[in-house]
């Protein structure tokens, strides 16, 4: 860092005085930084949108963890021991839309703030059709209450703790065993049902339900017995026959997407794990060789400054290559690619000539070098855009 100040900006500084610099001051900096182009709506000429779709938004959100070293637990605090025995740990929330490829949240949190805290606090700023894809943790009744409430809509997983309810007045929950059976005899892909969820709010829903293949049956039994033995408790039938299912609930009417399109569109979700694989993978947000927490902490956010300055240009990329050629981007290959020309970039973001040329050239060069592949078995992203628009 000493070095590529002096060769960059001719500033001469001793590697003690530029550590002594990571303070809380400049913490607060570089955060402010960050905040600023999270929220900065950078509009380009001949800028266009992915797609054009029943939803305004489609917010995509979920976090990732990973441990720091135990002095760090005051502020970051981690399970003690349950995840590579840190008593200190990170989460970082972020959550996107897929529309715009605008990132709308991005916060470091303590390590033990499970996601159903993290959705009860923070269901900012919903608008009228936004779309929310979420992860199971975060899909409470009281977050599904108010999307709804909201004129917005909702696809998740049902989570075990939840109950439906056929009508309103209702004080019995629907028997998944029932419908268990029917799948099972009449050989179905999928049936939807009608329901209202939780037995106070009574959020109406569409709740499709099919059946779990083996292995995915075996491991949610694994996972619950293992919890199960843990407090000396016993895994239920109940709970048995509700792992045999995959069961989905959305308030999306069916007019808008049909019965077998509802897991399709819930698979866009994945794309946020391969935005963490990439964080993790090629940006290495996870890995620091500073026991300073303000040095550690200037060096995380100075990388999601990076990313998030990025992904930026990335959206940008792939919405004219997108507009152009009907190509989509592997976002995994961009950042490969931006690993071996970063000394290049950061060149250019200097200058408004330079940067324009070098964007130029990525557009023309991603149908060839970072087109997204289709893999086998997986239904490619581009078939869940057409249902969407």
């Amino acid at each position: 860092m000493a070095s590529f100040l002096f060769e960059e900006f001719g500033i001469s500084i001793t590697k003690q005085s530029l550590h002594d610099r990571f303070t809380a001051q400049a913490v607060a900096f570089l955060k402010k930084c960050l905040d600023i182009l999270l929220f900065q709506k950078i509009r380009y000429q001949g800028d266009k949108e992915l797609l054009k779709s029943h939803f305004k938004r489609i917010r995509i959100k979920d976090s990732t963890k990973f441990s720091l070293p135990d002095p760090f637990s005051e502020k970051y605090r981690g399970y003690g021991g349950a995840l590579s025995q840190s008593s200190s740990m990170i989460s970082i929330q972020y959550e996107y839309d897929f529309i715009s490829g605008q990132s709308m949240d991005l916060r470091l949190t303590s390590g033990v703030l499970n996601d159903q805290s993290d959705s009860a606090e923070f269901t900012h700023d919903i608008r009228k059709q936004d779309l929310f894809l979420r992860d199971l943790g975060y899909c409470t009744v009281k977050f599904m209450t108010k999307i709804h409430s909201a004129g917005a809509y909702f696809i998740n997983r049902l989570g075990p703790q939840v109950n439906c309810y056929p009508d309103l007045d209702s004080k019995n929950p629907i028997d998944l065993k029932k419908y268990l059976h029917k799948l099972k005899k009449d050989k179905l892909d999928y049936i939807e049902v009608s329901v209202f969820l939780g037995s106070k709010d009574r959020v109406p829903a569409r709740l499709i339900l099919s059946l779990a293949d083996e292995n995915t049956y075996q491991k949610r039994l694994k996972k619950t017995t293992k919890q199960a033995k843990s407090t000396g408790h016993n895994v239920s039938e109940k709970f048995k026959a509700r792992a045999r299912l995959n069961i989905m609930v959305t308030n999306v009417p069916a007019e808008v997407l049909k019965t077998n399109e509802i897991r399709k569109v819930y698979a866009m979700r994945w794309q946020i794990e391969l935005i963490f694989k990439v964080w993790k993978s090629l940006a290495t947000i996870d890995e620091f060789n500073s026991k300073k927490i303000h040095r550690f902490e200037c060096q995380l956010y100075g990388k999601l400054i990076w990313i998030i300055l990025n992904l930026k240009i990335f959206n940008y990329i792939q919405k004219q290559v997108y507009s152009q050629n009907k190509i989509l981007c592997s976002i995994w290959k961009y950042f490969r690619l931006i690993q071996n020309i970063q000394n290049y970039l950061i060149k250019a973001v200097k200058k408004h000539k330079e940067f324009q040329f070098l964007i130029k050239r990525l557009i023309d060069y991603a149908p060839k070098a970072i087109y997204l592949e289709k893999k086998k078995g997986k239904l490619a992203l581009e078939h869940i855009i057409v249902l969407l628009a």
